[in-house]
């Protein structure tokens, strides 16, 4: 039996509508079936940052599942994929959201939004999808300066301890929140942890090396005291370190057509485009510094003085 719909509703006068959401719900479906399948959607999205792909697949599973709360710290340098693994989960998992968390300012203050207002972004309802709250750039917020930084952090400590907690700034119309049900991710570059750091290697606690790409661990952000002991005694699902984008992975990005920027600037603008082995050089140089939005937007820089030169052109040199 056909379903029917309210006279208000919509749907009741268009059936193709119906159609296309009823294939979309079922091929999200299938997207979250197992960790797995979400790690093969992640991957063929996104370059690199695999232990982060396999975690969130991990968590997101075990959230949707088991009804589990997992908290993530996300630490890597700009235009790595931290944020945009975020983007490419909000995509297809509408109980999400990213928050950016440089503007922030702490709850007694007027004026920007506070951390705390993302809450109010998800639907923590009893029947909903287990929310999932993306702060962005959290080391800006948290290191700010030294009254706002530290009330910042009390906020999120709030927002992470798994009790119920007032929102918004309108006193007459805040609401209750239950952040229990809420996973987050804290995603920063922490770019004062480039320091030195020991690293300890082989069996004797005596024998260390001393190096800038040593993996960030809890004890090295509790010598660093960038972030409390309480906060990161919250984060159960570990920290990741998402590596740079370096050359030699540029490279492979580049010769990848499921990622590469040149392919999927050709599919969106529906032209060809040629790069030269001196243009591919530099474009792999620039990663280290600008990540792989430098190579889009270098790309589109070149690609828009071509179209407005001429507007039918199909192949494009660069």
């Amino acid at each position: 039996m056909a379903k029917t719909y309210s006279w208000w509703d919509d749907r009741r006068n268009n059936p193709m509508t119906i159609t296309r959401d009823v294939e979309k719900e079922k091929k999200e479906e299938n997207i979250f079936e197992t960790p797995k399948s979400i790690y093969n959607y992640f991957d063929s999205q996104l370059f690199g940052c695999e232990e982060y792909k396999k975690a969130m697949a991990t968590a997101v599973w075990s959230a949707l599942k088991l009804r589990t709360k997992t908290n993530f710290l996300v630490i890597g340098p700009s235009g790595c994929g931290k944020t945009e693994l975020a983007r490419i989960f909000a995509k297809v998992y509408y109980n999400t959201t990213i928050f950016d968390a440089t503007s922030a300012t702490p709850v007694s203050y007027k004026g920007n939004v506070t951390i705390s207002e993302s809450l109010l972004q998800v639907d923590t309802s009893e029947n909903a999808q287990p929310p999932w709250v993306f702060i962005d750039e959290v080391d800006k917020a948290i290191l700010k300066d030294k009254e706002c930084g530290p009330m910042i952090m009390n906020e999120l400590l709030k927002m992470t301890e798994g009790g119920k907690l007032y929102v918004g700034r309108d006193e007459r119309h805040r609401e209750l929140v239950d952040t229990s049900k809420v996973n987050f991710v804290f995603l920063g570059t922490f770019s004062a942890l480039k320091k030195e750091r020991k690293n300890s290697i082989g069996f004797s606690a005596g024998t260390e090396i001393v190096s800038k790409s040593s993996p960030i661990t809890r004890n090295s952000l509790h010598e660093s005291g960038l972030i409390s002991d309480e906060f990161l005694g919250r984060i159960n699902g570990g920290i990741l370190e998402v590596e740079p984008m370096d050359e030699i992975k540029a490279g492979k990005l580049l010769e990848d057509e499921r990622y590469s920027p040149i392919k999927r600037l050709e599919k969106m603008y529906r032209i060809n485009i040629e790069v030269t082995e001196e243009k591919r050089h530099e474009l792999v140089s620039m990663t280290s510094k600008y990540g792989v939005r430098g190579i889009y937007s270098e790309l589109q820089s070149r690609i828009n003085d071509a179209i407005f030169e001429d507007c039918t052109v199909k192949n494009i040199v660069i």
